[in-house]
C-alpha cells in the first residue's frame, strides 16, 4: 500500500479561501492532512466525512509525540485530503480527549463511522491496523496504548439537504 500524497499549498489554498469567503469565516492559516496511512484509506475516510457518517477519528498518541506536533484543539480547522493529496473537505474540531485503546466505547465507534459502525468492528480493524504499524515501525500496541480521539463537524463543503 502506498502512503497518501502530501497536498500542495497552491492547490489547497483556493479550497480554504472558498470556505472562508462563502461562510464568512476568518481564520489565519490552515492545516491539511489525509486521514489514514494509505491512499486507499485516505480516500475512504474522506468520502465518509463528506457523507456525514464519519464525525470522529482516533490517532495513536505516539504519532503526535514522534512528530512533535501539538494535539488538535477545539475550534481548529483541518483541510481533509484524499489519497492523491486533493482537498476534499474541511472539518472543525469540537472535542479532543485521550483514551486507552481498551476504553473505546460504542459511541465513539459509531461516530468514527467506519465499517459497520460497531465497537466490535472498530476494535478488530484497529487492533490489526495498529499492530501492523507497530511491527513495521518497531513499537508495541496493547490494550493500554494511548489514543487521541478527535471529534469534528464537517463545515465545507456545506451539506445540501
Amino acid at each position: 500500500m502506498s502512503e497518501p500524497l502530501p497536498g500542495r499549498r497552491a492547490d489547497i489554498e483556493p479550497f480554504w479561501l472558498a470556505y472562508q469567503t462563502a461562510c464568512s469565516v476568518k481564520v489565519e492559516g490552515f492545516s491539511a492532512s489525509a486521514l489514514g496511512h494509505s491512499r486507499e484509506l485516505a480516500d475512504t475516510l474522506a468520502e465518509l466525512i463528506l457523507s456525514g457518517v464519519k464525525r470522529a477519528h482516533a490517532t495513536l498518541l505516539r504519532d503526535f509525540e514522534k512528530d512533535l506536533e501539538p494535539l488538535p484543539q477545539p475550534g481548529e480547522h483541518l483541510v481533509v485530503l484524499d489519497g492523491e493529496g486533493t482537498a476534499r473537505a474541511i472539518v472543525r474540531c469540537t472535542h479532543v480527549e485521550k483514551r486507552l485503546f481498551n476504553q473505546i466505547d460504542d459511541t465513539f465507534a459509531f461516530e468514527a463511522g467506519e465499517g459497520d459502525l460497531t465497537l466490535r468492528w472498530w476494535l478488530t480493524a484497529h487492533r490489526q491496523d495498529f499492530a501492523e504499524r507497530g511491527e513495521a515501525e518497531g513499537f508495541e500496541v496493547s490494550e493500554r496504548t494511548e489514543l487521541v480521539l478527535e471529534h469534528f463537524e464537517l463545515v465545507w463543503p456545506v451539506a445540501t439537504v
